[in-house]
């Protein structure tokens, strides 16, 4: 049901401030965890970090004690809600695995918000910024397994397909390429203001992360690969934050960010299968109920405006995270060749002019290769095959095609071919495959996962791959 935030009492600011053990919680076991769970975590995490950038960012621009006294202290509550999410992720997820679950995120939360977004031009760039992070998941994916050995479906859990899609060495733009048209503050639905915000603070949190973490690897490859999605997460928090009206005043912002806060902790609560994450989300819902009233009461004061002017009554449910296995594939095969061009709008592969700006910016970055496409070369050398998993076996079989009628008519020179037996292959004394003697059971696709059948969340088990020989054999005997 659809709740009215300023008719619900939050918990009084004087009772917010916790324990450090009441802070740092335990982390939840990754062989356990609900994929969508994880997702939760991880994107509520990055929404409370781009409360803290906002609220700094306000406070550095108001001279205004009694609004920065109120702002500190907002802040210093919402440190210890980021510190209490971002600390239920277990120290024994690697980066990688890590990295799989960020882009599930971007994947699965874009494509919902676009399903739902009132307004075609804000869908359009959803659709846009979609295909691009569904190529990044199937290039860490190859990733994954070159590293760690591990199927994305061990993080995935099935609900999530890896397939190539809008080729990431094309993600590439001239920076301005970037910048769309913004939706005006006083005729666009509170649902758009919410979705672009979240969006916003979900790839602003991938941003970081991958400039943070991507040094951690010893491997060339994975270090440029990061290097490499890191740029264009940038780009992506450039064209998401192009969408806001730029005569937002601070205080409405303010609203905002916090009526997005309720929206996408009420979400949570409602979605969660997790008994004791779900208290989480209850408890801070709370918090922020009272942080939306005071920053209401703020407006109020400051500008005569009632907060719902900004907002609307109702909150609207952003971080559904659910299967939009149809709609991506969908989105996928209809706009992979659509291209950013000036004046925030697209175009097709073959409408684009010869002097494209994009064009010489790409020939500039990938003067000595492209990570994104040796990361697939290198994969195809080892397994003879790239890794892909979808439900629809058409679409892996047709995924190295898509991946090459994709690009830019210009590509990188070092562009993977569709097939390894288009490579200079080795002799092979062991068919091509991509998958090891144990891997998950796919708790999704697979009818026999008992607690899938049951509704409970997902418990790794582990069966043979008859066809498959183990990764160490075939490489020992390539």
């Amino acid at each position: 049901m659809a709740m009215n935030p300023f008719e619900e009492r939050g918990i009084p600011l004087e009772r917010q401030i916790r324990t450090w053990k009441q802070v740092a919680l335990p982390p939840y076991r990754k062989q356990d965890v609900d994929a969508f769970t994880r997702c939760r975590i991880i994107l509520m995490n990055g929404i409370e970090n781009e409360a803290s950038v906002f609220s700094h960012g306000f406070a550095r621009a108001s001279d205004d004690p009694d609004l920065k006294a109120q702002l500190a202290t907002l802040r210093r509550v919402e440190h210890q809600q980021q510190n209490t999410i971002n600390w239920l992720n277990p120290a024994d997820q690697s980066v990688l695995e890590t990295t799989i679950a960020f882009e599930q995120v971007a994947i699965e939360l874009t494509a919902y918000l676009a399903r739902t977004e009132p307004d075609e031009y804000v869908k359009q760039a959803f659709d846009f910024g979609l295909l691009e992070d569904f190529d990044h998941l199937y290039r860490y994916s190859q990733l994954l397994d070159l590293i760690h050995g591990k199927d994305p479906n061990e993080i995935l859990q099935g609900r999530t397909d890896v397939l190539p899609a809008r080729p990431t060495q094309d993600h590439h733009n001239a920076p301005f390429l970037r910048l769309l048209s913004h939706y005006e503050k006083t005729r666009a639905h509170p649902r758009s203001k919410v979705n672009v915000l979240t969006l916003l603070a979900g790839e602003q949190q991938t941003m970081n992360f991958y400039k943070t973490v991507g040094n951690l690897y010893g491997s060339p490859e994975a270090r440029r690969l990061y290097a490499e999605i890191s740029t264009v997460e940038e780009e992506h928090v450039t064209q998401y934050e192009s969408l806001i009206d730029p005569t937002e005043t601070w205080v409405e912002k303010w609203v905002l960010h916090e009526f997005m806060e309720c929206a996408n902790y009420y979400t949570c609560l409602e979605t969660e299968v997790d008994p004791r994450i779900k208290q989480i989300w209850e408890l801070f819902l709370g918090y922020e109920l009272e942080h939306l009233r005071i920053a209401g009461d703020t407006l109020r004061r400051l500008q005569g405006k009632e907060p719902q002017e900004v907002t609307g009554e109702e909150l609207p449910t952003p971080a559904t995270f659910e299967t939009n296995r149809e709609y991506v594939t969908q989105v996928l095969t209809e706009t992979s060749d659509l291209r950013l061009v000036p004046g925030g709008k697209l175009a097709r592969v073959a409408e684009l002019d010869a002097d494209w700006p994009s064009y010489a910016y790409q020939r500039m970055v990938h003067a000595e290769g492209v990570p994104s496409e040796a990361v697939v070369k290198l994969r195809m050398e080892a397994a003879g095959v790239d890794l892909v998993r979808a439900a629809d076996p058409e679409m892996e079989e047709a995924a190295g095609e898509h991946r090459i009628a994709s690009l830019d008519a210009d590509p990188s020179r070092d562009t993977a071919p569709a097939t390894y037996e288009e490579m200079t292959p080795f002799e092979r004394n062991v068919p091509p495959g991509d998958e090891g003697d144990v891997r998950l059971v796919n708790p999704v696709l697979d009818p026999t996962w008992p607690r899938a059948a049951a509704g409970a969340p997902p418990k790794p088990q582990r069966r043979t791959a008859g066809k498959a020989k183990s990764r160490a054999k075939k490489r020992k005997g390539a």
